[in-house]
């Protein structure tokens, strides 16, 4: 799974850096890691089945060129089966990682010494058991976030931040024609939806 994991990262990585190749000439790379407190969630299975996850430390880095940013978060936690039925017994306590890898856009406000910003990012959340009863799941993802950035040297600040994740499970796609003409749907939910709050050193790379 680490290898997977390594792999996605890199290709994210290649994409940043294509498409930020003709801003890397005249902009800084900021590179940021991070740790903090991720909240639980609640996902909601089939069935009407529940998976209740436990709040835990989360931690990972940041790259950011110009407008673009690529981020990795990872959370060791817990979780809790609650089956729908009563003929079925919850399994309390499963170990497992939560991995965010995504690629998105910040803007931020030069304000002296501190920055603030919002960012958005796609990519992917995949979540990982550590046990061998239980497969590996891989869904697509958005995250939203915003902080501050507190410069202490022209290369080294704090960034400070709050993000929410999401991620997507894509129940199906709709096709349909009527009197109101044609028309074309994607139904999602959202499961589990969680918050988290981190902090961390910038390390600051301006090109010569």
């Amino acid at each position: 799974m680490k290898t997977r994991i390594n792999r996605l990262f890199i290709a994210l990585f290649t994409i940043l850096a294509i498409s930020s190749a003709q801003d890397i000439k005249a902009q800084a790379i900021e590179i940021n890691g991070f740790t903090g407190w991720q909240l639980g969630g609640r996902a909601n299975l089939n069935y009407g089945d529940e998976f209740r996850i436990d709040d835990a430390m989360n931690y990972g880095g940041l790259s950011t060129s110009t407008y673009v940013e690529l981020s990795y978060m990872r959370s060791d936690t817990k979780g809790d089966y609650i089956p729908y039925s009563l003929l079925e017994q919850p399994v309390p306590n499963i170990p497992f990682s939560s991995n965010y890898i995504h690629i998105g856009g910040l803007q931020e406000a030069h304000m002296g010494s501190i920055s603030p910003f919002m960012t958005i990012g796609l990519g992917l959340a995949i979540w990982d058991p550590k046990t061998a009863q239980l497969n590996t799941k891989t869904q697509f993802s958005a995250t939203f976030g915003g902080g501050l950035k507190i410069w202490l040297t022209d290369f080294l600040g704090i960034r400070l931040q709050g993000s929410m994740m999401m991620p997507m499970v894509f129940n199906g796609i709709g096709f349909g024609y009527g009197t109101g003409g044609g028309g074309a749907s994607v139904y999602t939910r959202i499961t589990p939806f969680q918050g988290e709050f981190s902090g961390g050193i910038i390390i600051k790379i301006t090109p010569n």
